[in-house]
This record gives C-alpha cells, sequence and structure tokens, in this order.
C-alpha cells in the first residue's frame, strides 16, 4: 500500500511517488476532478500558459491542477529523463504545486502524470494532451480520481533495465508478466486512495504489442474492465518499457 497524504491547497489527496509525479490523486470532499483536453497536442510551455489562462478563468488556482497527460515523440532514456523531469517540475515549483530543499533530497510533487510515446501521429517535442484540476462541488463524497500511468518496472533507483519486469520479453508468456505486474500496481494504488476497480469508469493501455489476446485472461475475468480498455498504439516513455495504464474514476470531460 501507499501512504496517502492531502494537498489541502489543492482540494484533492494523492499518494506520493518519484519528484516527477505522484501515483495517483483523487478529490477530497466538496471538490470534483475535471479533464480537460486540448482540441491538439500543444508544446508543453504553450500549454502551460494555456493552463494558467484557463484557471485564470475559471477563478481556480494553479495549486489546483492536478494530473496532465503527455505525449513524447520518443522513448527516453534514463538520463534524458531526468533532464526533462527536472524541467518539467520547474513549472509546478513556480505554481506552489512542487517543493524541493535545495538538494533536492526531500520533495512534495501531489500532481499525477501520463506521458506516454504515439507509434504514429505523435509530436515533434513533448507536448501536452490534457490536464486535470478540482472545482467545488455540493456534493460531500466523491470518487472522482486518476491514476498516474504506471509501467512494467519495479520501483526503486537502480537503471530502469535492472527493474523492469520480463526486460527485452515481448512474447505472450512476456507480455502476461508485465500486464499482470501492472494490473497488481493499479489495484495497490486504487486500494490506497480507497476505491476499488468497480469504481473505475476508464482505463486506458499503452502498448505496441499485441496485448489483445491476453486482455480476457489479465482483465476481463479478473473484474478488472467493467467499462471497458481505451487501447493507445503507444509506448510507455523510457526505453525497454513495454506496457503502461492509467485508469480514471468519475472524471467530467471537457474540450478547451
Amino acid at each position: 500500500m501507499y501512504p496517502m497524504l492531502v494537498f489541502k491547497e489543492g482540494g484533492y489527496r494523492y499518494l506520493p511517488a518519484v519528484f516527477q509525479y505522484s501515483a495517483g490523486v483523487a478529490a477530497e470532499p466538496g471538490f470534483q476532478l475535471v479533464q480537460a483536453r486540448f482540441s491538439k497536442v500543444l508544446p508543453i510551455q504553450e500549454a502551460f500558459m494555456a493552463i494558467e489562462q484557463h484557471m485564470k478563468q475559471i477563478g481556480r488556482p494553479l495549486t489546483a491542477f492536478a494530473h496532465c497527460e503527455l505525449r513524447s515523440p520518443m522513448q527516453f532514456d534514463d538520463q534524458g529523463f531526468i533532464a526533462f523531469n527536472r524541467q518539467y517540475v520547474g513549472t509546478l515549483e513556480r505554481w506552489g504545486v512542487y517543493q524541493a530543499d535545495s538538494q533536492g533530497s526531500s520533495f512534495m510533487n501531489p500532481v499525477a502524470r501520463t506521458n506516454v510515446c504515439p507509434e504514429y501521429f505523435g509530436p515533434a517535442e513533448v507536448g501536452m494532451y490534457s490536464f486535470a484540476y478540482t472545482i467545488p462541488t455540493k456534493s460531500e463524497s466523491s470518487g472522482s480520481f486518476i491514476l498516474s500511468g504506471g509501467g512494467d518496472a519495479r520501483s526503486g533507483p537502480e537503471p530502469y533495465r535492472e527493474r523492469i519486469v520480463a526486460y527485452g520479453d515481448s512474447t505472450e508468456v512476456g507480455l502476461r508478466i508485465k500486464m499482470e505486474f501492472v494490473a497488481n500496481e493499479m489495484n495497490k494504488r486504487l486500494e490506497s486512495l480507497g476505491f476499488q476497480w468497480s469504481d473505475v469508469t476508464s482505463a486506458q493501455a499503452y502498448s505496441v504489442h499485441n496485448i489483445g489476446a491476453l486482455v480476457e485472461e489479465v482483465f476481463a475475468k479478473t473484474g478488472r474492465m467493467r467499462c471497458g480498455i481505451n487501447w493507445y498504439f503507444a509506448r510507455p516513455p523510457v526505453a525497454g518499457l513495454d506496457f503502461e495504464m492509467d485508469l480514471r474514476g468519475s472524471v467530467n470531460q471537457i474540450f478547451v
């Protein structure tokens, strides 16, 4: 189980994970998550400016920013991923969402995130597909949550190659191991936020491998796809990763 913290300034709770993102967010009582999708993927700095304008227009503080979906042109190597993430959190720090000490050894980042690489029609540079934030609601109980994208790698400080499960194995056996690992991770995150699979209203899978043959065994028979699965033909963000998922529950969607 993950620990769970409340980001009071944003109106949501979250699962602390790594410096670049949390493992998931859920609206606190009195709040609802809204996902705003851009009509096209925007370069990330342009997207951040658009978010600032949108939040100002609707009268919400930037600290209400809770999640974003990124699209990258290709997979990063380990060092490239770290470098990108340090630049990414700079904006969150300016918004008062991300906080870290001068050495970076202690940090707080409540914002959840998915970052994947479309195999076709991908962007020329890292861009943003959507973002999510909290708004007040009269309902005192909210089933509104978003889990960050989780890939087929164990957590830890080691290089990704050492943490990826069934590394380099895209056979049906290898993919099953990867998919079950990710499904179990999603289950842990759901339970940590106080939810279960029956609360999921939208499930996304990201892979360029033939996962279709395994969906019944890994997801349908185990009660993990009551809402279906949206399959994106995309790769996870780091070289060597083959399968990723994220989940949402009762999130209103708009287009901006």
